[in-house]
């Protein structure tokens, strides 16, 4: 995707959003990519770049906090039926009806809201890497929940979301952000085993902000280019990393419980078909988590399950693979 493509548009709720777009040639549908943290749009490119000449429509945002979309700081504004809202104001004004939604890490909570509130606009929804997040009157905080899922797992896959949520951690991010960079985005210790920095540090106490302070950088991973790098850097330092953080922070917040307790009870559950995509090497966005929310929400009719052997970034790492997968679904929709 290029930058220099991008459109801009105003939503209803005031905010300037940037987004990739392109029209879908024929009747082939139009794909909606909602990506996480801490990567705008950009972190689709393999993805996009496989689809769009197949003919399919392309709808891809820098979502709220991100790249050239605005940065509020209140984290009141990253609540989910504002996020489903402003995706759907893109979608409106390009003329589009109905998407298959894709979402990557938080970008499946975008999704997960506008299957909540606009089922409508969905022909069907995937959830790459993360599953289904249900709202939150049907599940508590994930923060609350951290000494529970230790006890499960054997570890704190949480953890680094304590340092996440502080509000002195976009400073000093900021200023180390090499050390960041290489910290969500590690290069693999061995072949075998690619998640250990995460494991050692991100899902310990104290472990993330040890590893920023101590400014502790690595080399790139294979999948990441100087020149991705360099627009990371570009996106994230340009309007700094309060705004993206305020993804986490708004876990905690009681605007996010007041928010999610207005969906419906019979929203909660997905009657759209669904594709659920496992990373095998994540140790923080587990399988297990997609499969427990999966089974008491989505019709087994309903769902396809693949796993990939790849790490959290497999969309970026493993992108022949995922688009192979993302592939054969959408063709077996038959839309």
């Amino acid at each position: 995707m290029d930058q220099n493509s991008f459109k801009q548009t105003k939503t209803r709720r005031g905010f300037t959003y940037s987004y990739h777009f392109s029209a879908p040639v024929g009747d082939k549908p139009t794909l909606l990519f909602c990506h996480g943290f801490p990567t705008p749009a950009h972190v689709w490119n393999k993805v996009v770049a496989f689809f769009e000449p197949l003919g399919y429509g392309i709808v891809a945002p820098d979502l709220l906090g991100y790249g050239g979309t605005d940065k509020p700081t209140d984290p009141k504004f990253y609540i989910g039926s504002g996020h489903a809202q402003d995706v759907v104001d893109i979608l409106d004004k390009e003329n589009i009806g109905k998407v298959i939604a894709l979402g990557h890490d938080w970008g499946s909570r975008v999704v997960s809201r506008i299957a909540n509130y606009h089922s409508d606009r969905l022909i069907a929804c995937a959830f790459i890497g993360t599953g289904y997040g249900p709202p939150a009157s049907a599940m508590a905080d994930p923060i609350t929940l951290s000494a529970q899922i230790k006890e499960a797992m054997g570890y704190d896959v949480l953890a680094y979301m304590q340092y996440f949520i502080h509000p002195d951690t976009p400073v000093m991010l900021e200023k180390n952000f090499d050390s960041f960079f290489s910290l969500l985005f590690p290069v693999p210790t061995t072949a075998e085993q690619p998640e250990e920095i995460w494991k050692e540090n991100m899902c310990v106490a104290g472990g993330a902000k040890a590893w920023i302070e101590a400014n502790r950088t690595t080399a790139l991973p294979p999948h990441i280019s100087p020149e991705d790098k360099e627009y990371y850097r570009g996106a994230l330092l340009g309007g700094g990393l309060t705004a993206p953080l305020c993804w986490y922070r708004v876990l905690v917040e009681k605007c996010n419980q007041e928010d999610d307790a207005k969906v419906p009870e019979k929203s909660h559950h997905l009657d759209k078909p669904v594709l659920s995509v496992a990373f095998t090497k994540d140790p923080i966005c587990l399988p297990v988590f997609a499969n427990t929310s999966h089974a008491q929400y989505i019709k087994p009719e309903n769902l396809t399950n693949a796993e990939i052997d790849g790490d959290h970034w497999a969309v970026m790492s493993h992108a022949s693979e995922v688009n192979k997968v993302l592939l054969r679904w959408i063709e077996d929709l038959k839309v």
